[in-house]
């Protein structure tokens, strides 16, 4: 059962496949470069620090031993006066943002050198020697205040163990840097994604290509036309393995509308054909009826004819009625009365009663020595021999030979109803079992037996026994039915 959240409706499901592929393509490309930016500025910020540590050991390695011995040199009085003039000093170095501050035991300032370029004064004092030590000559980083940047310091107590150095650095520089370069990657990352956007665009819409077929196919499906297919495409894709199942699904289909529309058709012909026999005995009954009603026919004579007309039409229509029933539960697949049958002595009967019926041909029987057995319903094989043999004699001339011979092989045996007539043509055999076919409407047949449905009635009890009848014709050269009964392990 559906959950009712399923049945909710994002804004995102109202959106093409294309463009949520497209989408789901830009955020995770968004999601690479912002990554990708965070890790280049955390790598650059640790690597330039680590240059300003290294420039902070060298500075303060190379002076502590002058330090711990002379000291940082007083600044002059000219310098330390709050006048406004003052006296112009000769270059004691060169300016630069690493300053050294030199404090005593207790942390107050004794001296200062550098930090001419850092804009103020950001020496670090207050440190007592116990607490410099804590840090074990690691630098550290100190918060700005304010706007102010961030310093970064590194504390070493002097070999005699009188005072402290501490060197400092602003991190400004290292600042500025990481902020140029971010906005280098936040442009970067634009045209990053931009250009994103467009190759995923042009590589989805080739790669959904296929699907733009399956819609048209589609639609001409829905159309009408069943033979459309898709176009092949590699087997080993998705879109390939995909266009194979549909291609496969539509031959399915339009084979299973063709099987539909073929029934609905025989259907039809069927109930055409059916009620057009049913009509003709009815017809010629109610003709005779309405005959004798009139008083049109006098006579003991006439009358017994009338009612032996009227008799025969009822028997030529009960008999068409149990031929369509008999169809019908053999199509139902009703279980027939399956025993050992003898053949030799089945068709013996049967073709004793059609020289009785058909004087005019000439039927010879050709039986083996041996017994012939099969396991079948002897009601219906006498039944099927009978219906091959009415029918060779209704459809060739008077005087026809009609062979009939039955033998066995390993696999089936075979009972064959041959005669030397007119034949069949090829069309006409593959549609000989077809119910109230005629291979020649125009023909006129040599007697009133049979209702049109008796090698309709053939084919449907071999199959029910497991086997089959065939067919076997030329035009002048006569035609020979086959009856296979498959042997059953």
């Amino acid at each position: 059962m559906n959950s009712p959240l399923s049945r909710v409706r994002t804004p995102l499901s109202l959106w093409s496949l294309r463009n949520r592929l497209i989408l789901a393509a830009v955020f995770l490309a968004s999601l690479a470069i912002i990554a990708s930016n965070f890790a280049a500025n955390t790598a650059l910020r640790s690597y330039l620090i680590s240059q300003v540590d290294n420039q902070l050991f060298s500075i303060s390695s190379g002076s502590l031993e002058r330090l711990d011995r002379a000291g940082i040199a007083p600044q002059s009085e000219a310098q330390e006066s709050q006048s406004p003039f003052r006296v112009v000093q000769p270059i004691r170095g060169v300016p630069t943002s690493t300053s050294l501050t030199l404090l005593d035991r207790k942390g107050n300032l004794v001296g200062q050198v550098g930090g001419e370029l850092a804009g103020q004064n950001f020496g670090v004092t207050g440190l007592k020697v116990s607490q410099v030590k804590k840090y074990g000559n690691k630098p550290f980083t100190i918060e700005g205040e304010g706007r102010n940047p961030d310093i970064r310091a590194l504390a070493l107590v002097l070999p005699t163990g009188m005072g402290s150095v501490i060197a400092t650095n602003s991190l400004a520089e290292v600042d500025k840097t990481l902020s140029q370069l971010r906005f280098l990657f936040f442009f970067l990352g634009l045209i990053a994604i931009f250009l994103t956007a467009l190759v995923s665009r042009w590589i989805i819409a080739i790669s959904l290509r296929p699907l733009d077929k399956v819609e048209e196919t589609a639609e001409a499906i829905a159309a009408g036309d069943l033979s459309a297919r898709l176009p092949a495409a590699k087997p080993d894709t998705e879109v390939g393995r995909l266009t194979t199942s549909l291609n496969a699904m539509l031959s399915q289909i339009e084979q299973s509308f063709d099987v539909r529309v073929e029934s609905e058709n025989k259907l039809r012909r069927f109930v055409a054909d059916a009620s057009h026999e049913l009509r003709t005995p009815l017809t010629a009954i109610r003709g005779f009826a309405e005959l004798h009603r009139q008083g049109a026919v006098m006579g003991e004579e006439k009358t017994k004819e009338l009612i032996s007309r009227i008799e025969g039409e009822s028997i030529r229509m009960s008999s068409l009625v149990e031929d369509l029933l008999l169809l019908a539960r053999l199509d139902q697949a009703q279980e027939l009365d399956f025993e050992p049958v003898d053949l030799n002595t089945l068709i013996g009967e049967v073709v004793a009663s059609a020289k009785a019926a058909g004087p005019d041909h000439l039927i010879e029987l050709h039986l083996p020595q041996q017994e012939l057995f099969v396991l079948g319903d002897s009601r219906r094989i006498h039944q099927v021999v009978a219906n091959l043999l009415a029918n060779a004699r209704t459809h060739t001339p008077f005087g026809t030979k009609i062979n009939v011979t039955a033998r066995q092989t390993l696999a089936e045996v075979i009972i064959e109803v041959a005669d030397n007539g007119p034949g069949l043509s090829k069309s006409d055999q593959e549609r000989i079992f077809e119910r109230f076919f005629r291979a020649d409407p125009a023909r006129v047949r040599n007697s009133g037996e049979g209702s049109g449905l008796g090698l309709s009635i053939v084919d449907a009890v071999m199959k029910a026994h497991g086997g089959y009848v065939s067919v076997k014709s030329e035009l002048d050269k006569g035609a020979t039915f086959t009856l296979h009964f498959l042997n059953k392990e």
